[in-house]
């Protein structure tokens, strides 16, 4: 009677083991809380760059930090694969400032070039190209942003001076070229293609119907 009483104690014991074995096992793990903080977002010379174009661009959208993906797609390619391939070229790169109009579509690109910047590595050469090549396909013309917000140009100035450079002769296939906005005291800073340097006392001696359409064209 003992030993019967015995065995079906342990008997029970083992089915309770088995049983908290089988929760333990199927039992989904809670999900931890992990704890945040903000980080940078924008750094102080982005945050001066941003306010400077939305300036100089008033009536049109400034977006910070934009990958090309989100502002290109490819045309005329048939085949899916060659599309897909053409899309995924785009992964990683991204600009600085691009600026859009009231279509959504992206007039101007802007990288910023910081001095304290390391020089760049043949490879960075190469993607950068690359990324030039690419949006000047598109017909979409990249500024480069050298030196200090507080030495460009007033964004006036430096409107009518995105005007004026679209009227010098452009590449071999009609296609904008890079351009370079060099720091300098604000008459003298200077947007030029990588190739020269076209200074604001140059660009103020256009005449006539040239200064005209420079003039027009800052207004649109």
């Amino acid at each position: 009677m003992v030993s019967t009483s015995f065995a079906i104690f342990l008997g029970a014991i083992a089915i309770l083991a088995l049983l908290l074995a089988w929760k333990f096992v199927t039992a989904k793990p809670k999900p931890r809380r992990f704890r945040y903080q903000p980080s940078v977002a924008i750094t102080p010379l982005q945050t001066q760059a941003l306010l400077y174009l939305q300036t100089a661009f008033s009536e049109a959208v400034v977006l910070p930090q934009r990958p090309l993906a989100n502002l290109l797609v490819t045309r005329h390619v048939q085949a899916p694969d060659a599309a897909l391939q053409a899309q995924q070229a785009l992964d990683g790169m991204k600009v600085d400032f691009a600026v859009c109009d009231d279509s959504g579509k992206t007039r101007y690109v802007f990288d910023l070039d910081p001095s304290s910047a390391a020089p760049e590595s043949a490879a960075t050469k190469l993607r950068n190209a690359e990324k030039n090549r690419i949006l000047k396909s598109a017909g979409i013309r990249l500024v480069l942003l050298k030196g200090n917000p507080s030495q460009w140009p007033t964004p006036a100035e430096f409107r009518l001076k995105l005007a004026l450079a679209a009227l010098p002769t452009r590449g071999p296939e009609g296609e904008p070229e890079k351009y370079v906005l060099a720091p300098g005291p604000s008459s003298q800073a200077s947007l030029s293609p990588e190739s020269s340097i076209m200074g604001m006392t140059v660009l103020m001696t256009l005449e006539g119907e040239e200064a005209e359409t420079a003039w027009r064209a800052a207004r649109d």
